[in-house]
């Protein structure tokens, strides 16, 4: 999301060559952590030659990528995100459109498969635009949707200074942007909430290790925000700099957050 304070509450990164190679980071540290277990939730909802797929907030477009590779010739995925900037190369068959999903129709009744990941949680309206995620799917079309639920990772000992950014930051977050951080245990109901089928839903803890995309997928975003909580003196610049070092020392070691998912069909 964009660090400026001011700014109207975004999901675009800043256009500043330094924060755009900054993101650029962080979702190769995302994709590598993530990317497994989401690709092993869409070949378990039968993805295959044909479909018709939907991503929403692709962010670096590996997993279209993927639903590209797994539709084949025959089918067709629309990747979308307020941001394309990341956005991998991918094959002839997948779209990639540069569109804000607050504002958008996403169709109706169009598509096989319609995903997010890591998305709801930043949007504030996310119901709404799990409604229009609903309505593209089309009759026995699944919706698969990931995302965190922070409880338990703020519940752990934290090392000082780290756990004072990792506050600032959440608290920020919410207030400029509408971040909820327990989106991810709300999952299951609010598929249950709008009469899918065959609903469920699982939840991924990992060890976050310092040094390695594991945790650099968070600490990168918080790297990126040094501006903002420095510039707003929330924080010393030395505090910063080594509440950082803490969360990249390869002694550092903490419980992820609740990685969730949840499905249905329509």
């Amino acid at each position: 999301m964009t660090t400026d304070p001011r700014a109207k509450p975004s999901y675009r990164i800043a256009d500043d060559p330094e924060q755009t190679a900054l993101e650029a980071k962080r979702l190769e540290a995302l994709t590598a952590s993530r990317d497994p277990a989401t690709f092993e939730l869409l070949e378990a909802r039968g993805i295959g030659p044909g479909w018709r797929c939907l991503e929403v907030g692709a962010g670096s477009g590996t997993v279209a990528r993927f639903m590209g590779e797994r539709v084949g010739n025959g089918g067709s995925v629309r990747s979308i995100d307020v941001d394309t900037r990341f956005h991998c190369e991918v094959g002839s068959n997948v779209d990639v459109v540069e569109l804000d999903v607050v504002d958008a129709d996403l169709g109706h009744a169009e598509f096989d498969l319609v995903h997010a990941r890591a998305f709801l949680q930043h949007v504030e309206q996310r119901e709404a635009i799990l409604d229009h995620m609903v309505e593209a799917l089309r009759p026995g079309g699944w919706i698969v949707v990931q995302d965190s639920d922070w409880t338990l990772f703020l519940e752990q000992e934290l090392p000082e200074p780290f756990r004072r950014l990792v506050q600032l930051s959440m608290q920020g977050t919410r207030t400029r942007h509408g971040w909820d951080p327990h989106v991810g245990g709300r999952l299951l109901h609010m598929l249950r909430a709008r009469d899918l089928i065959d609903v469920d839903s699982r939840g991924i803890v990992t060890t976050m290790h310092g040094c390695t995309p594991s945790a650099e997928w968070y600490v990168g975003g918080l790297a990126r925000a040094k501006s903002v909580h420095v510039g707003e003196n929330d924080m010393s610049e030395s505090e910063f700099d080594a509440a950082i070092a803490q969360a990249r020392s390869p002694d550092f070691a903490a419980l992820s957050p609740i990685s969730m998912a949840a499905w249905g069909r329509r």
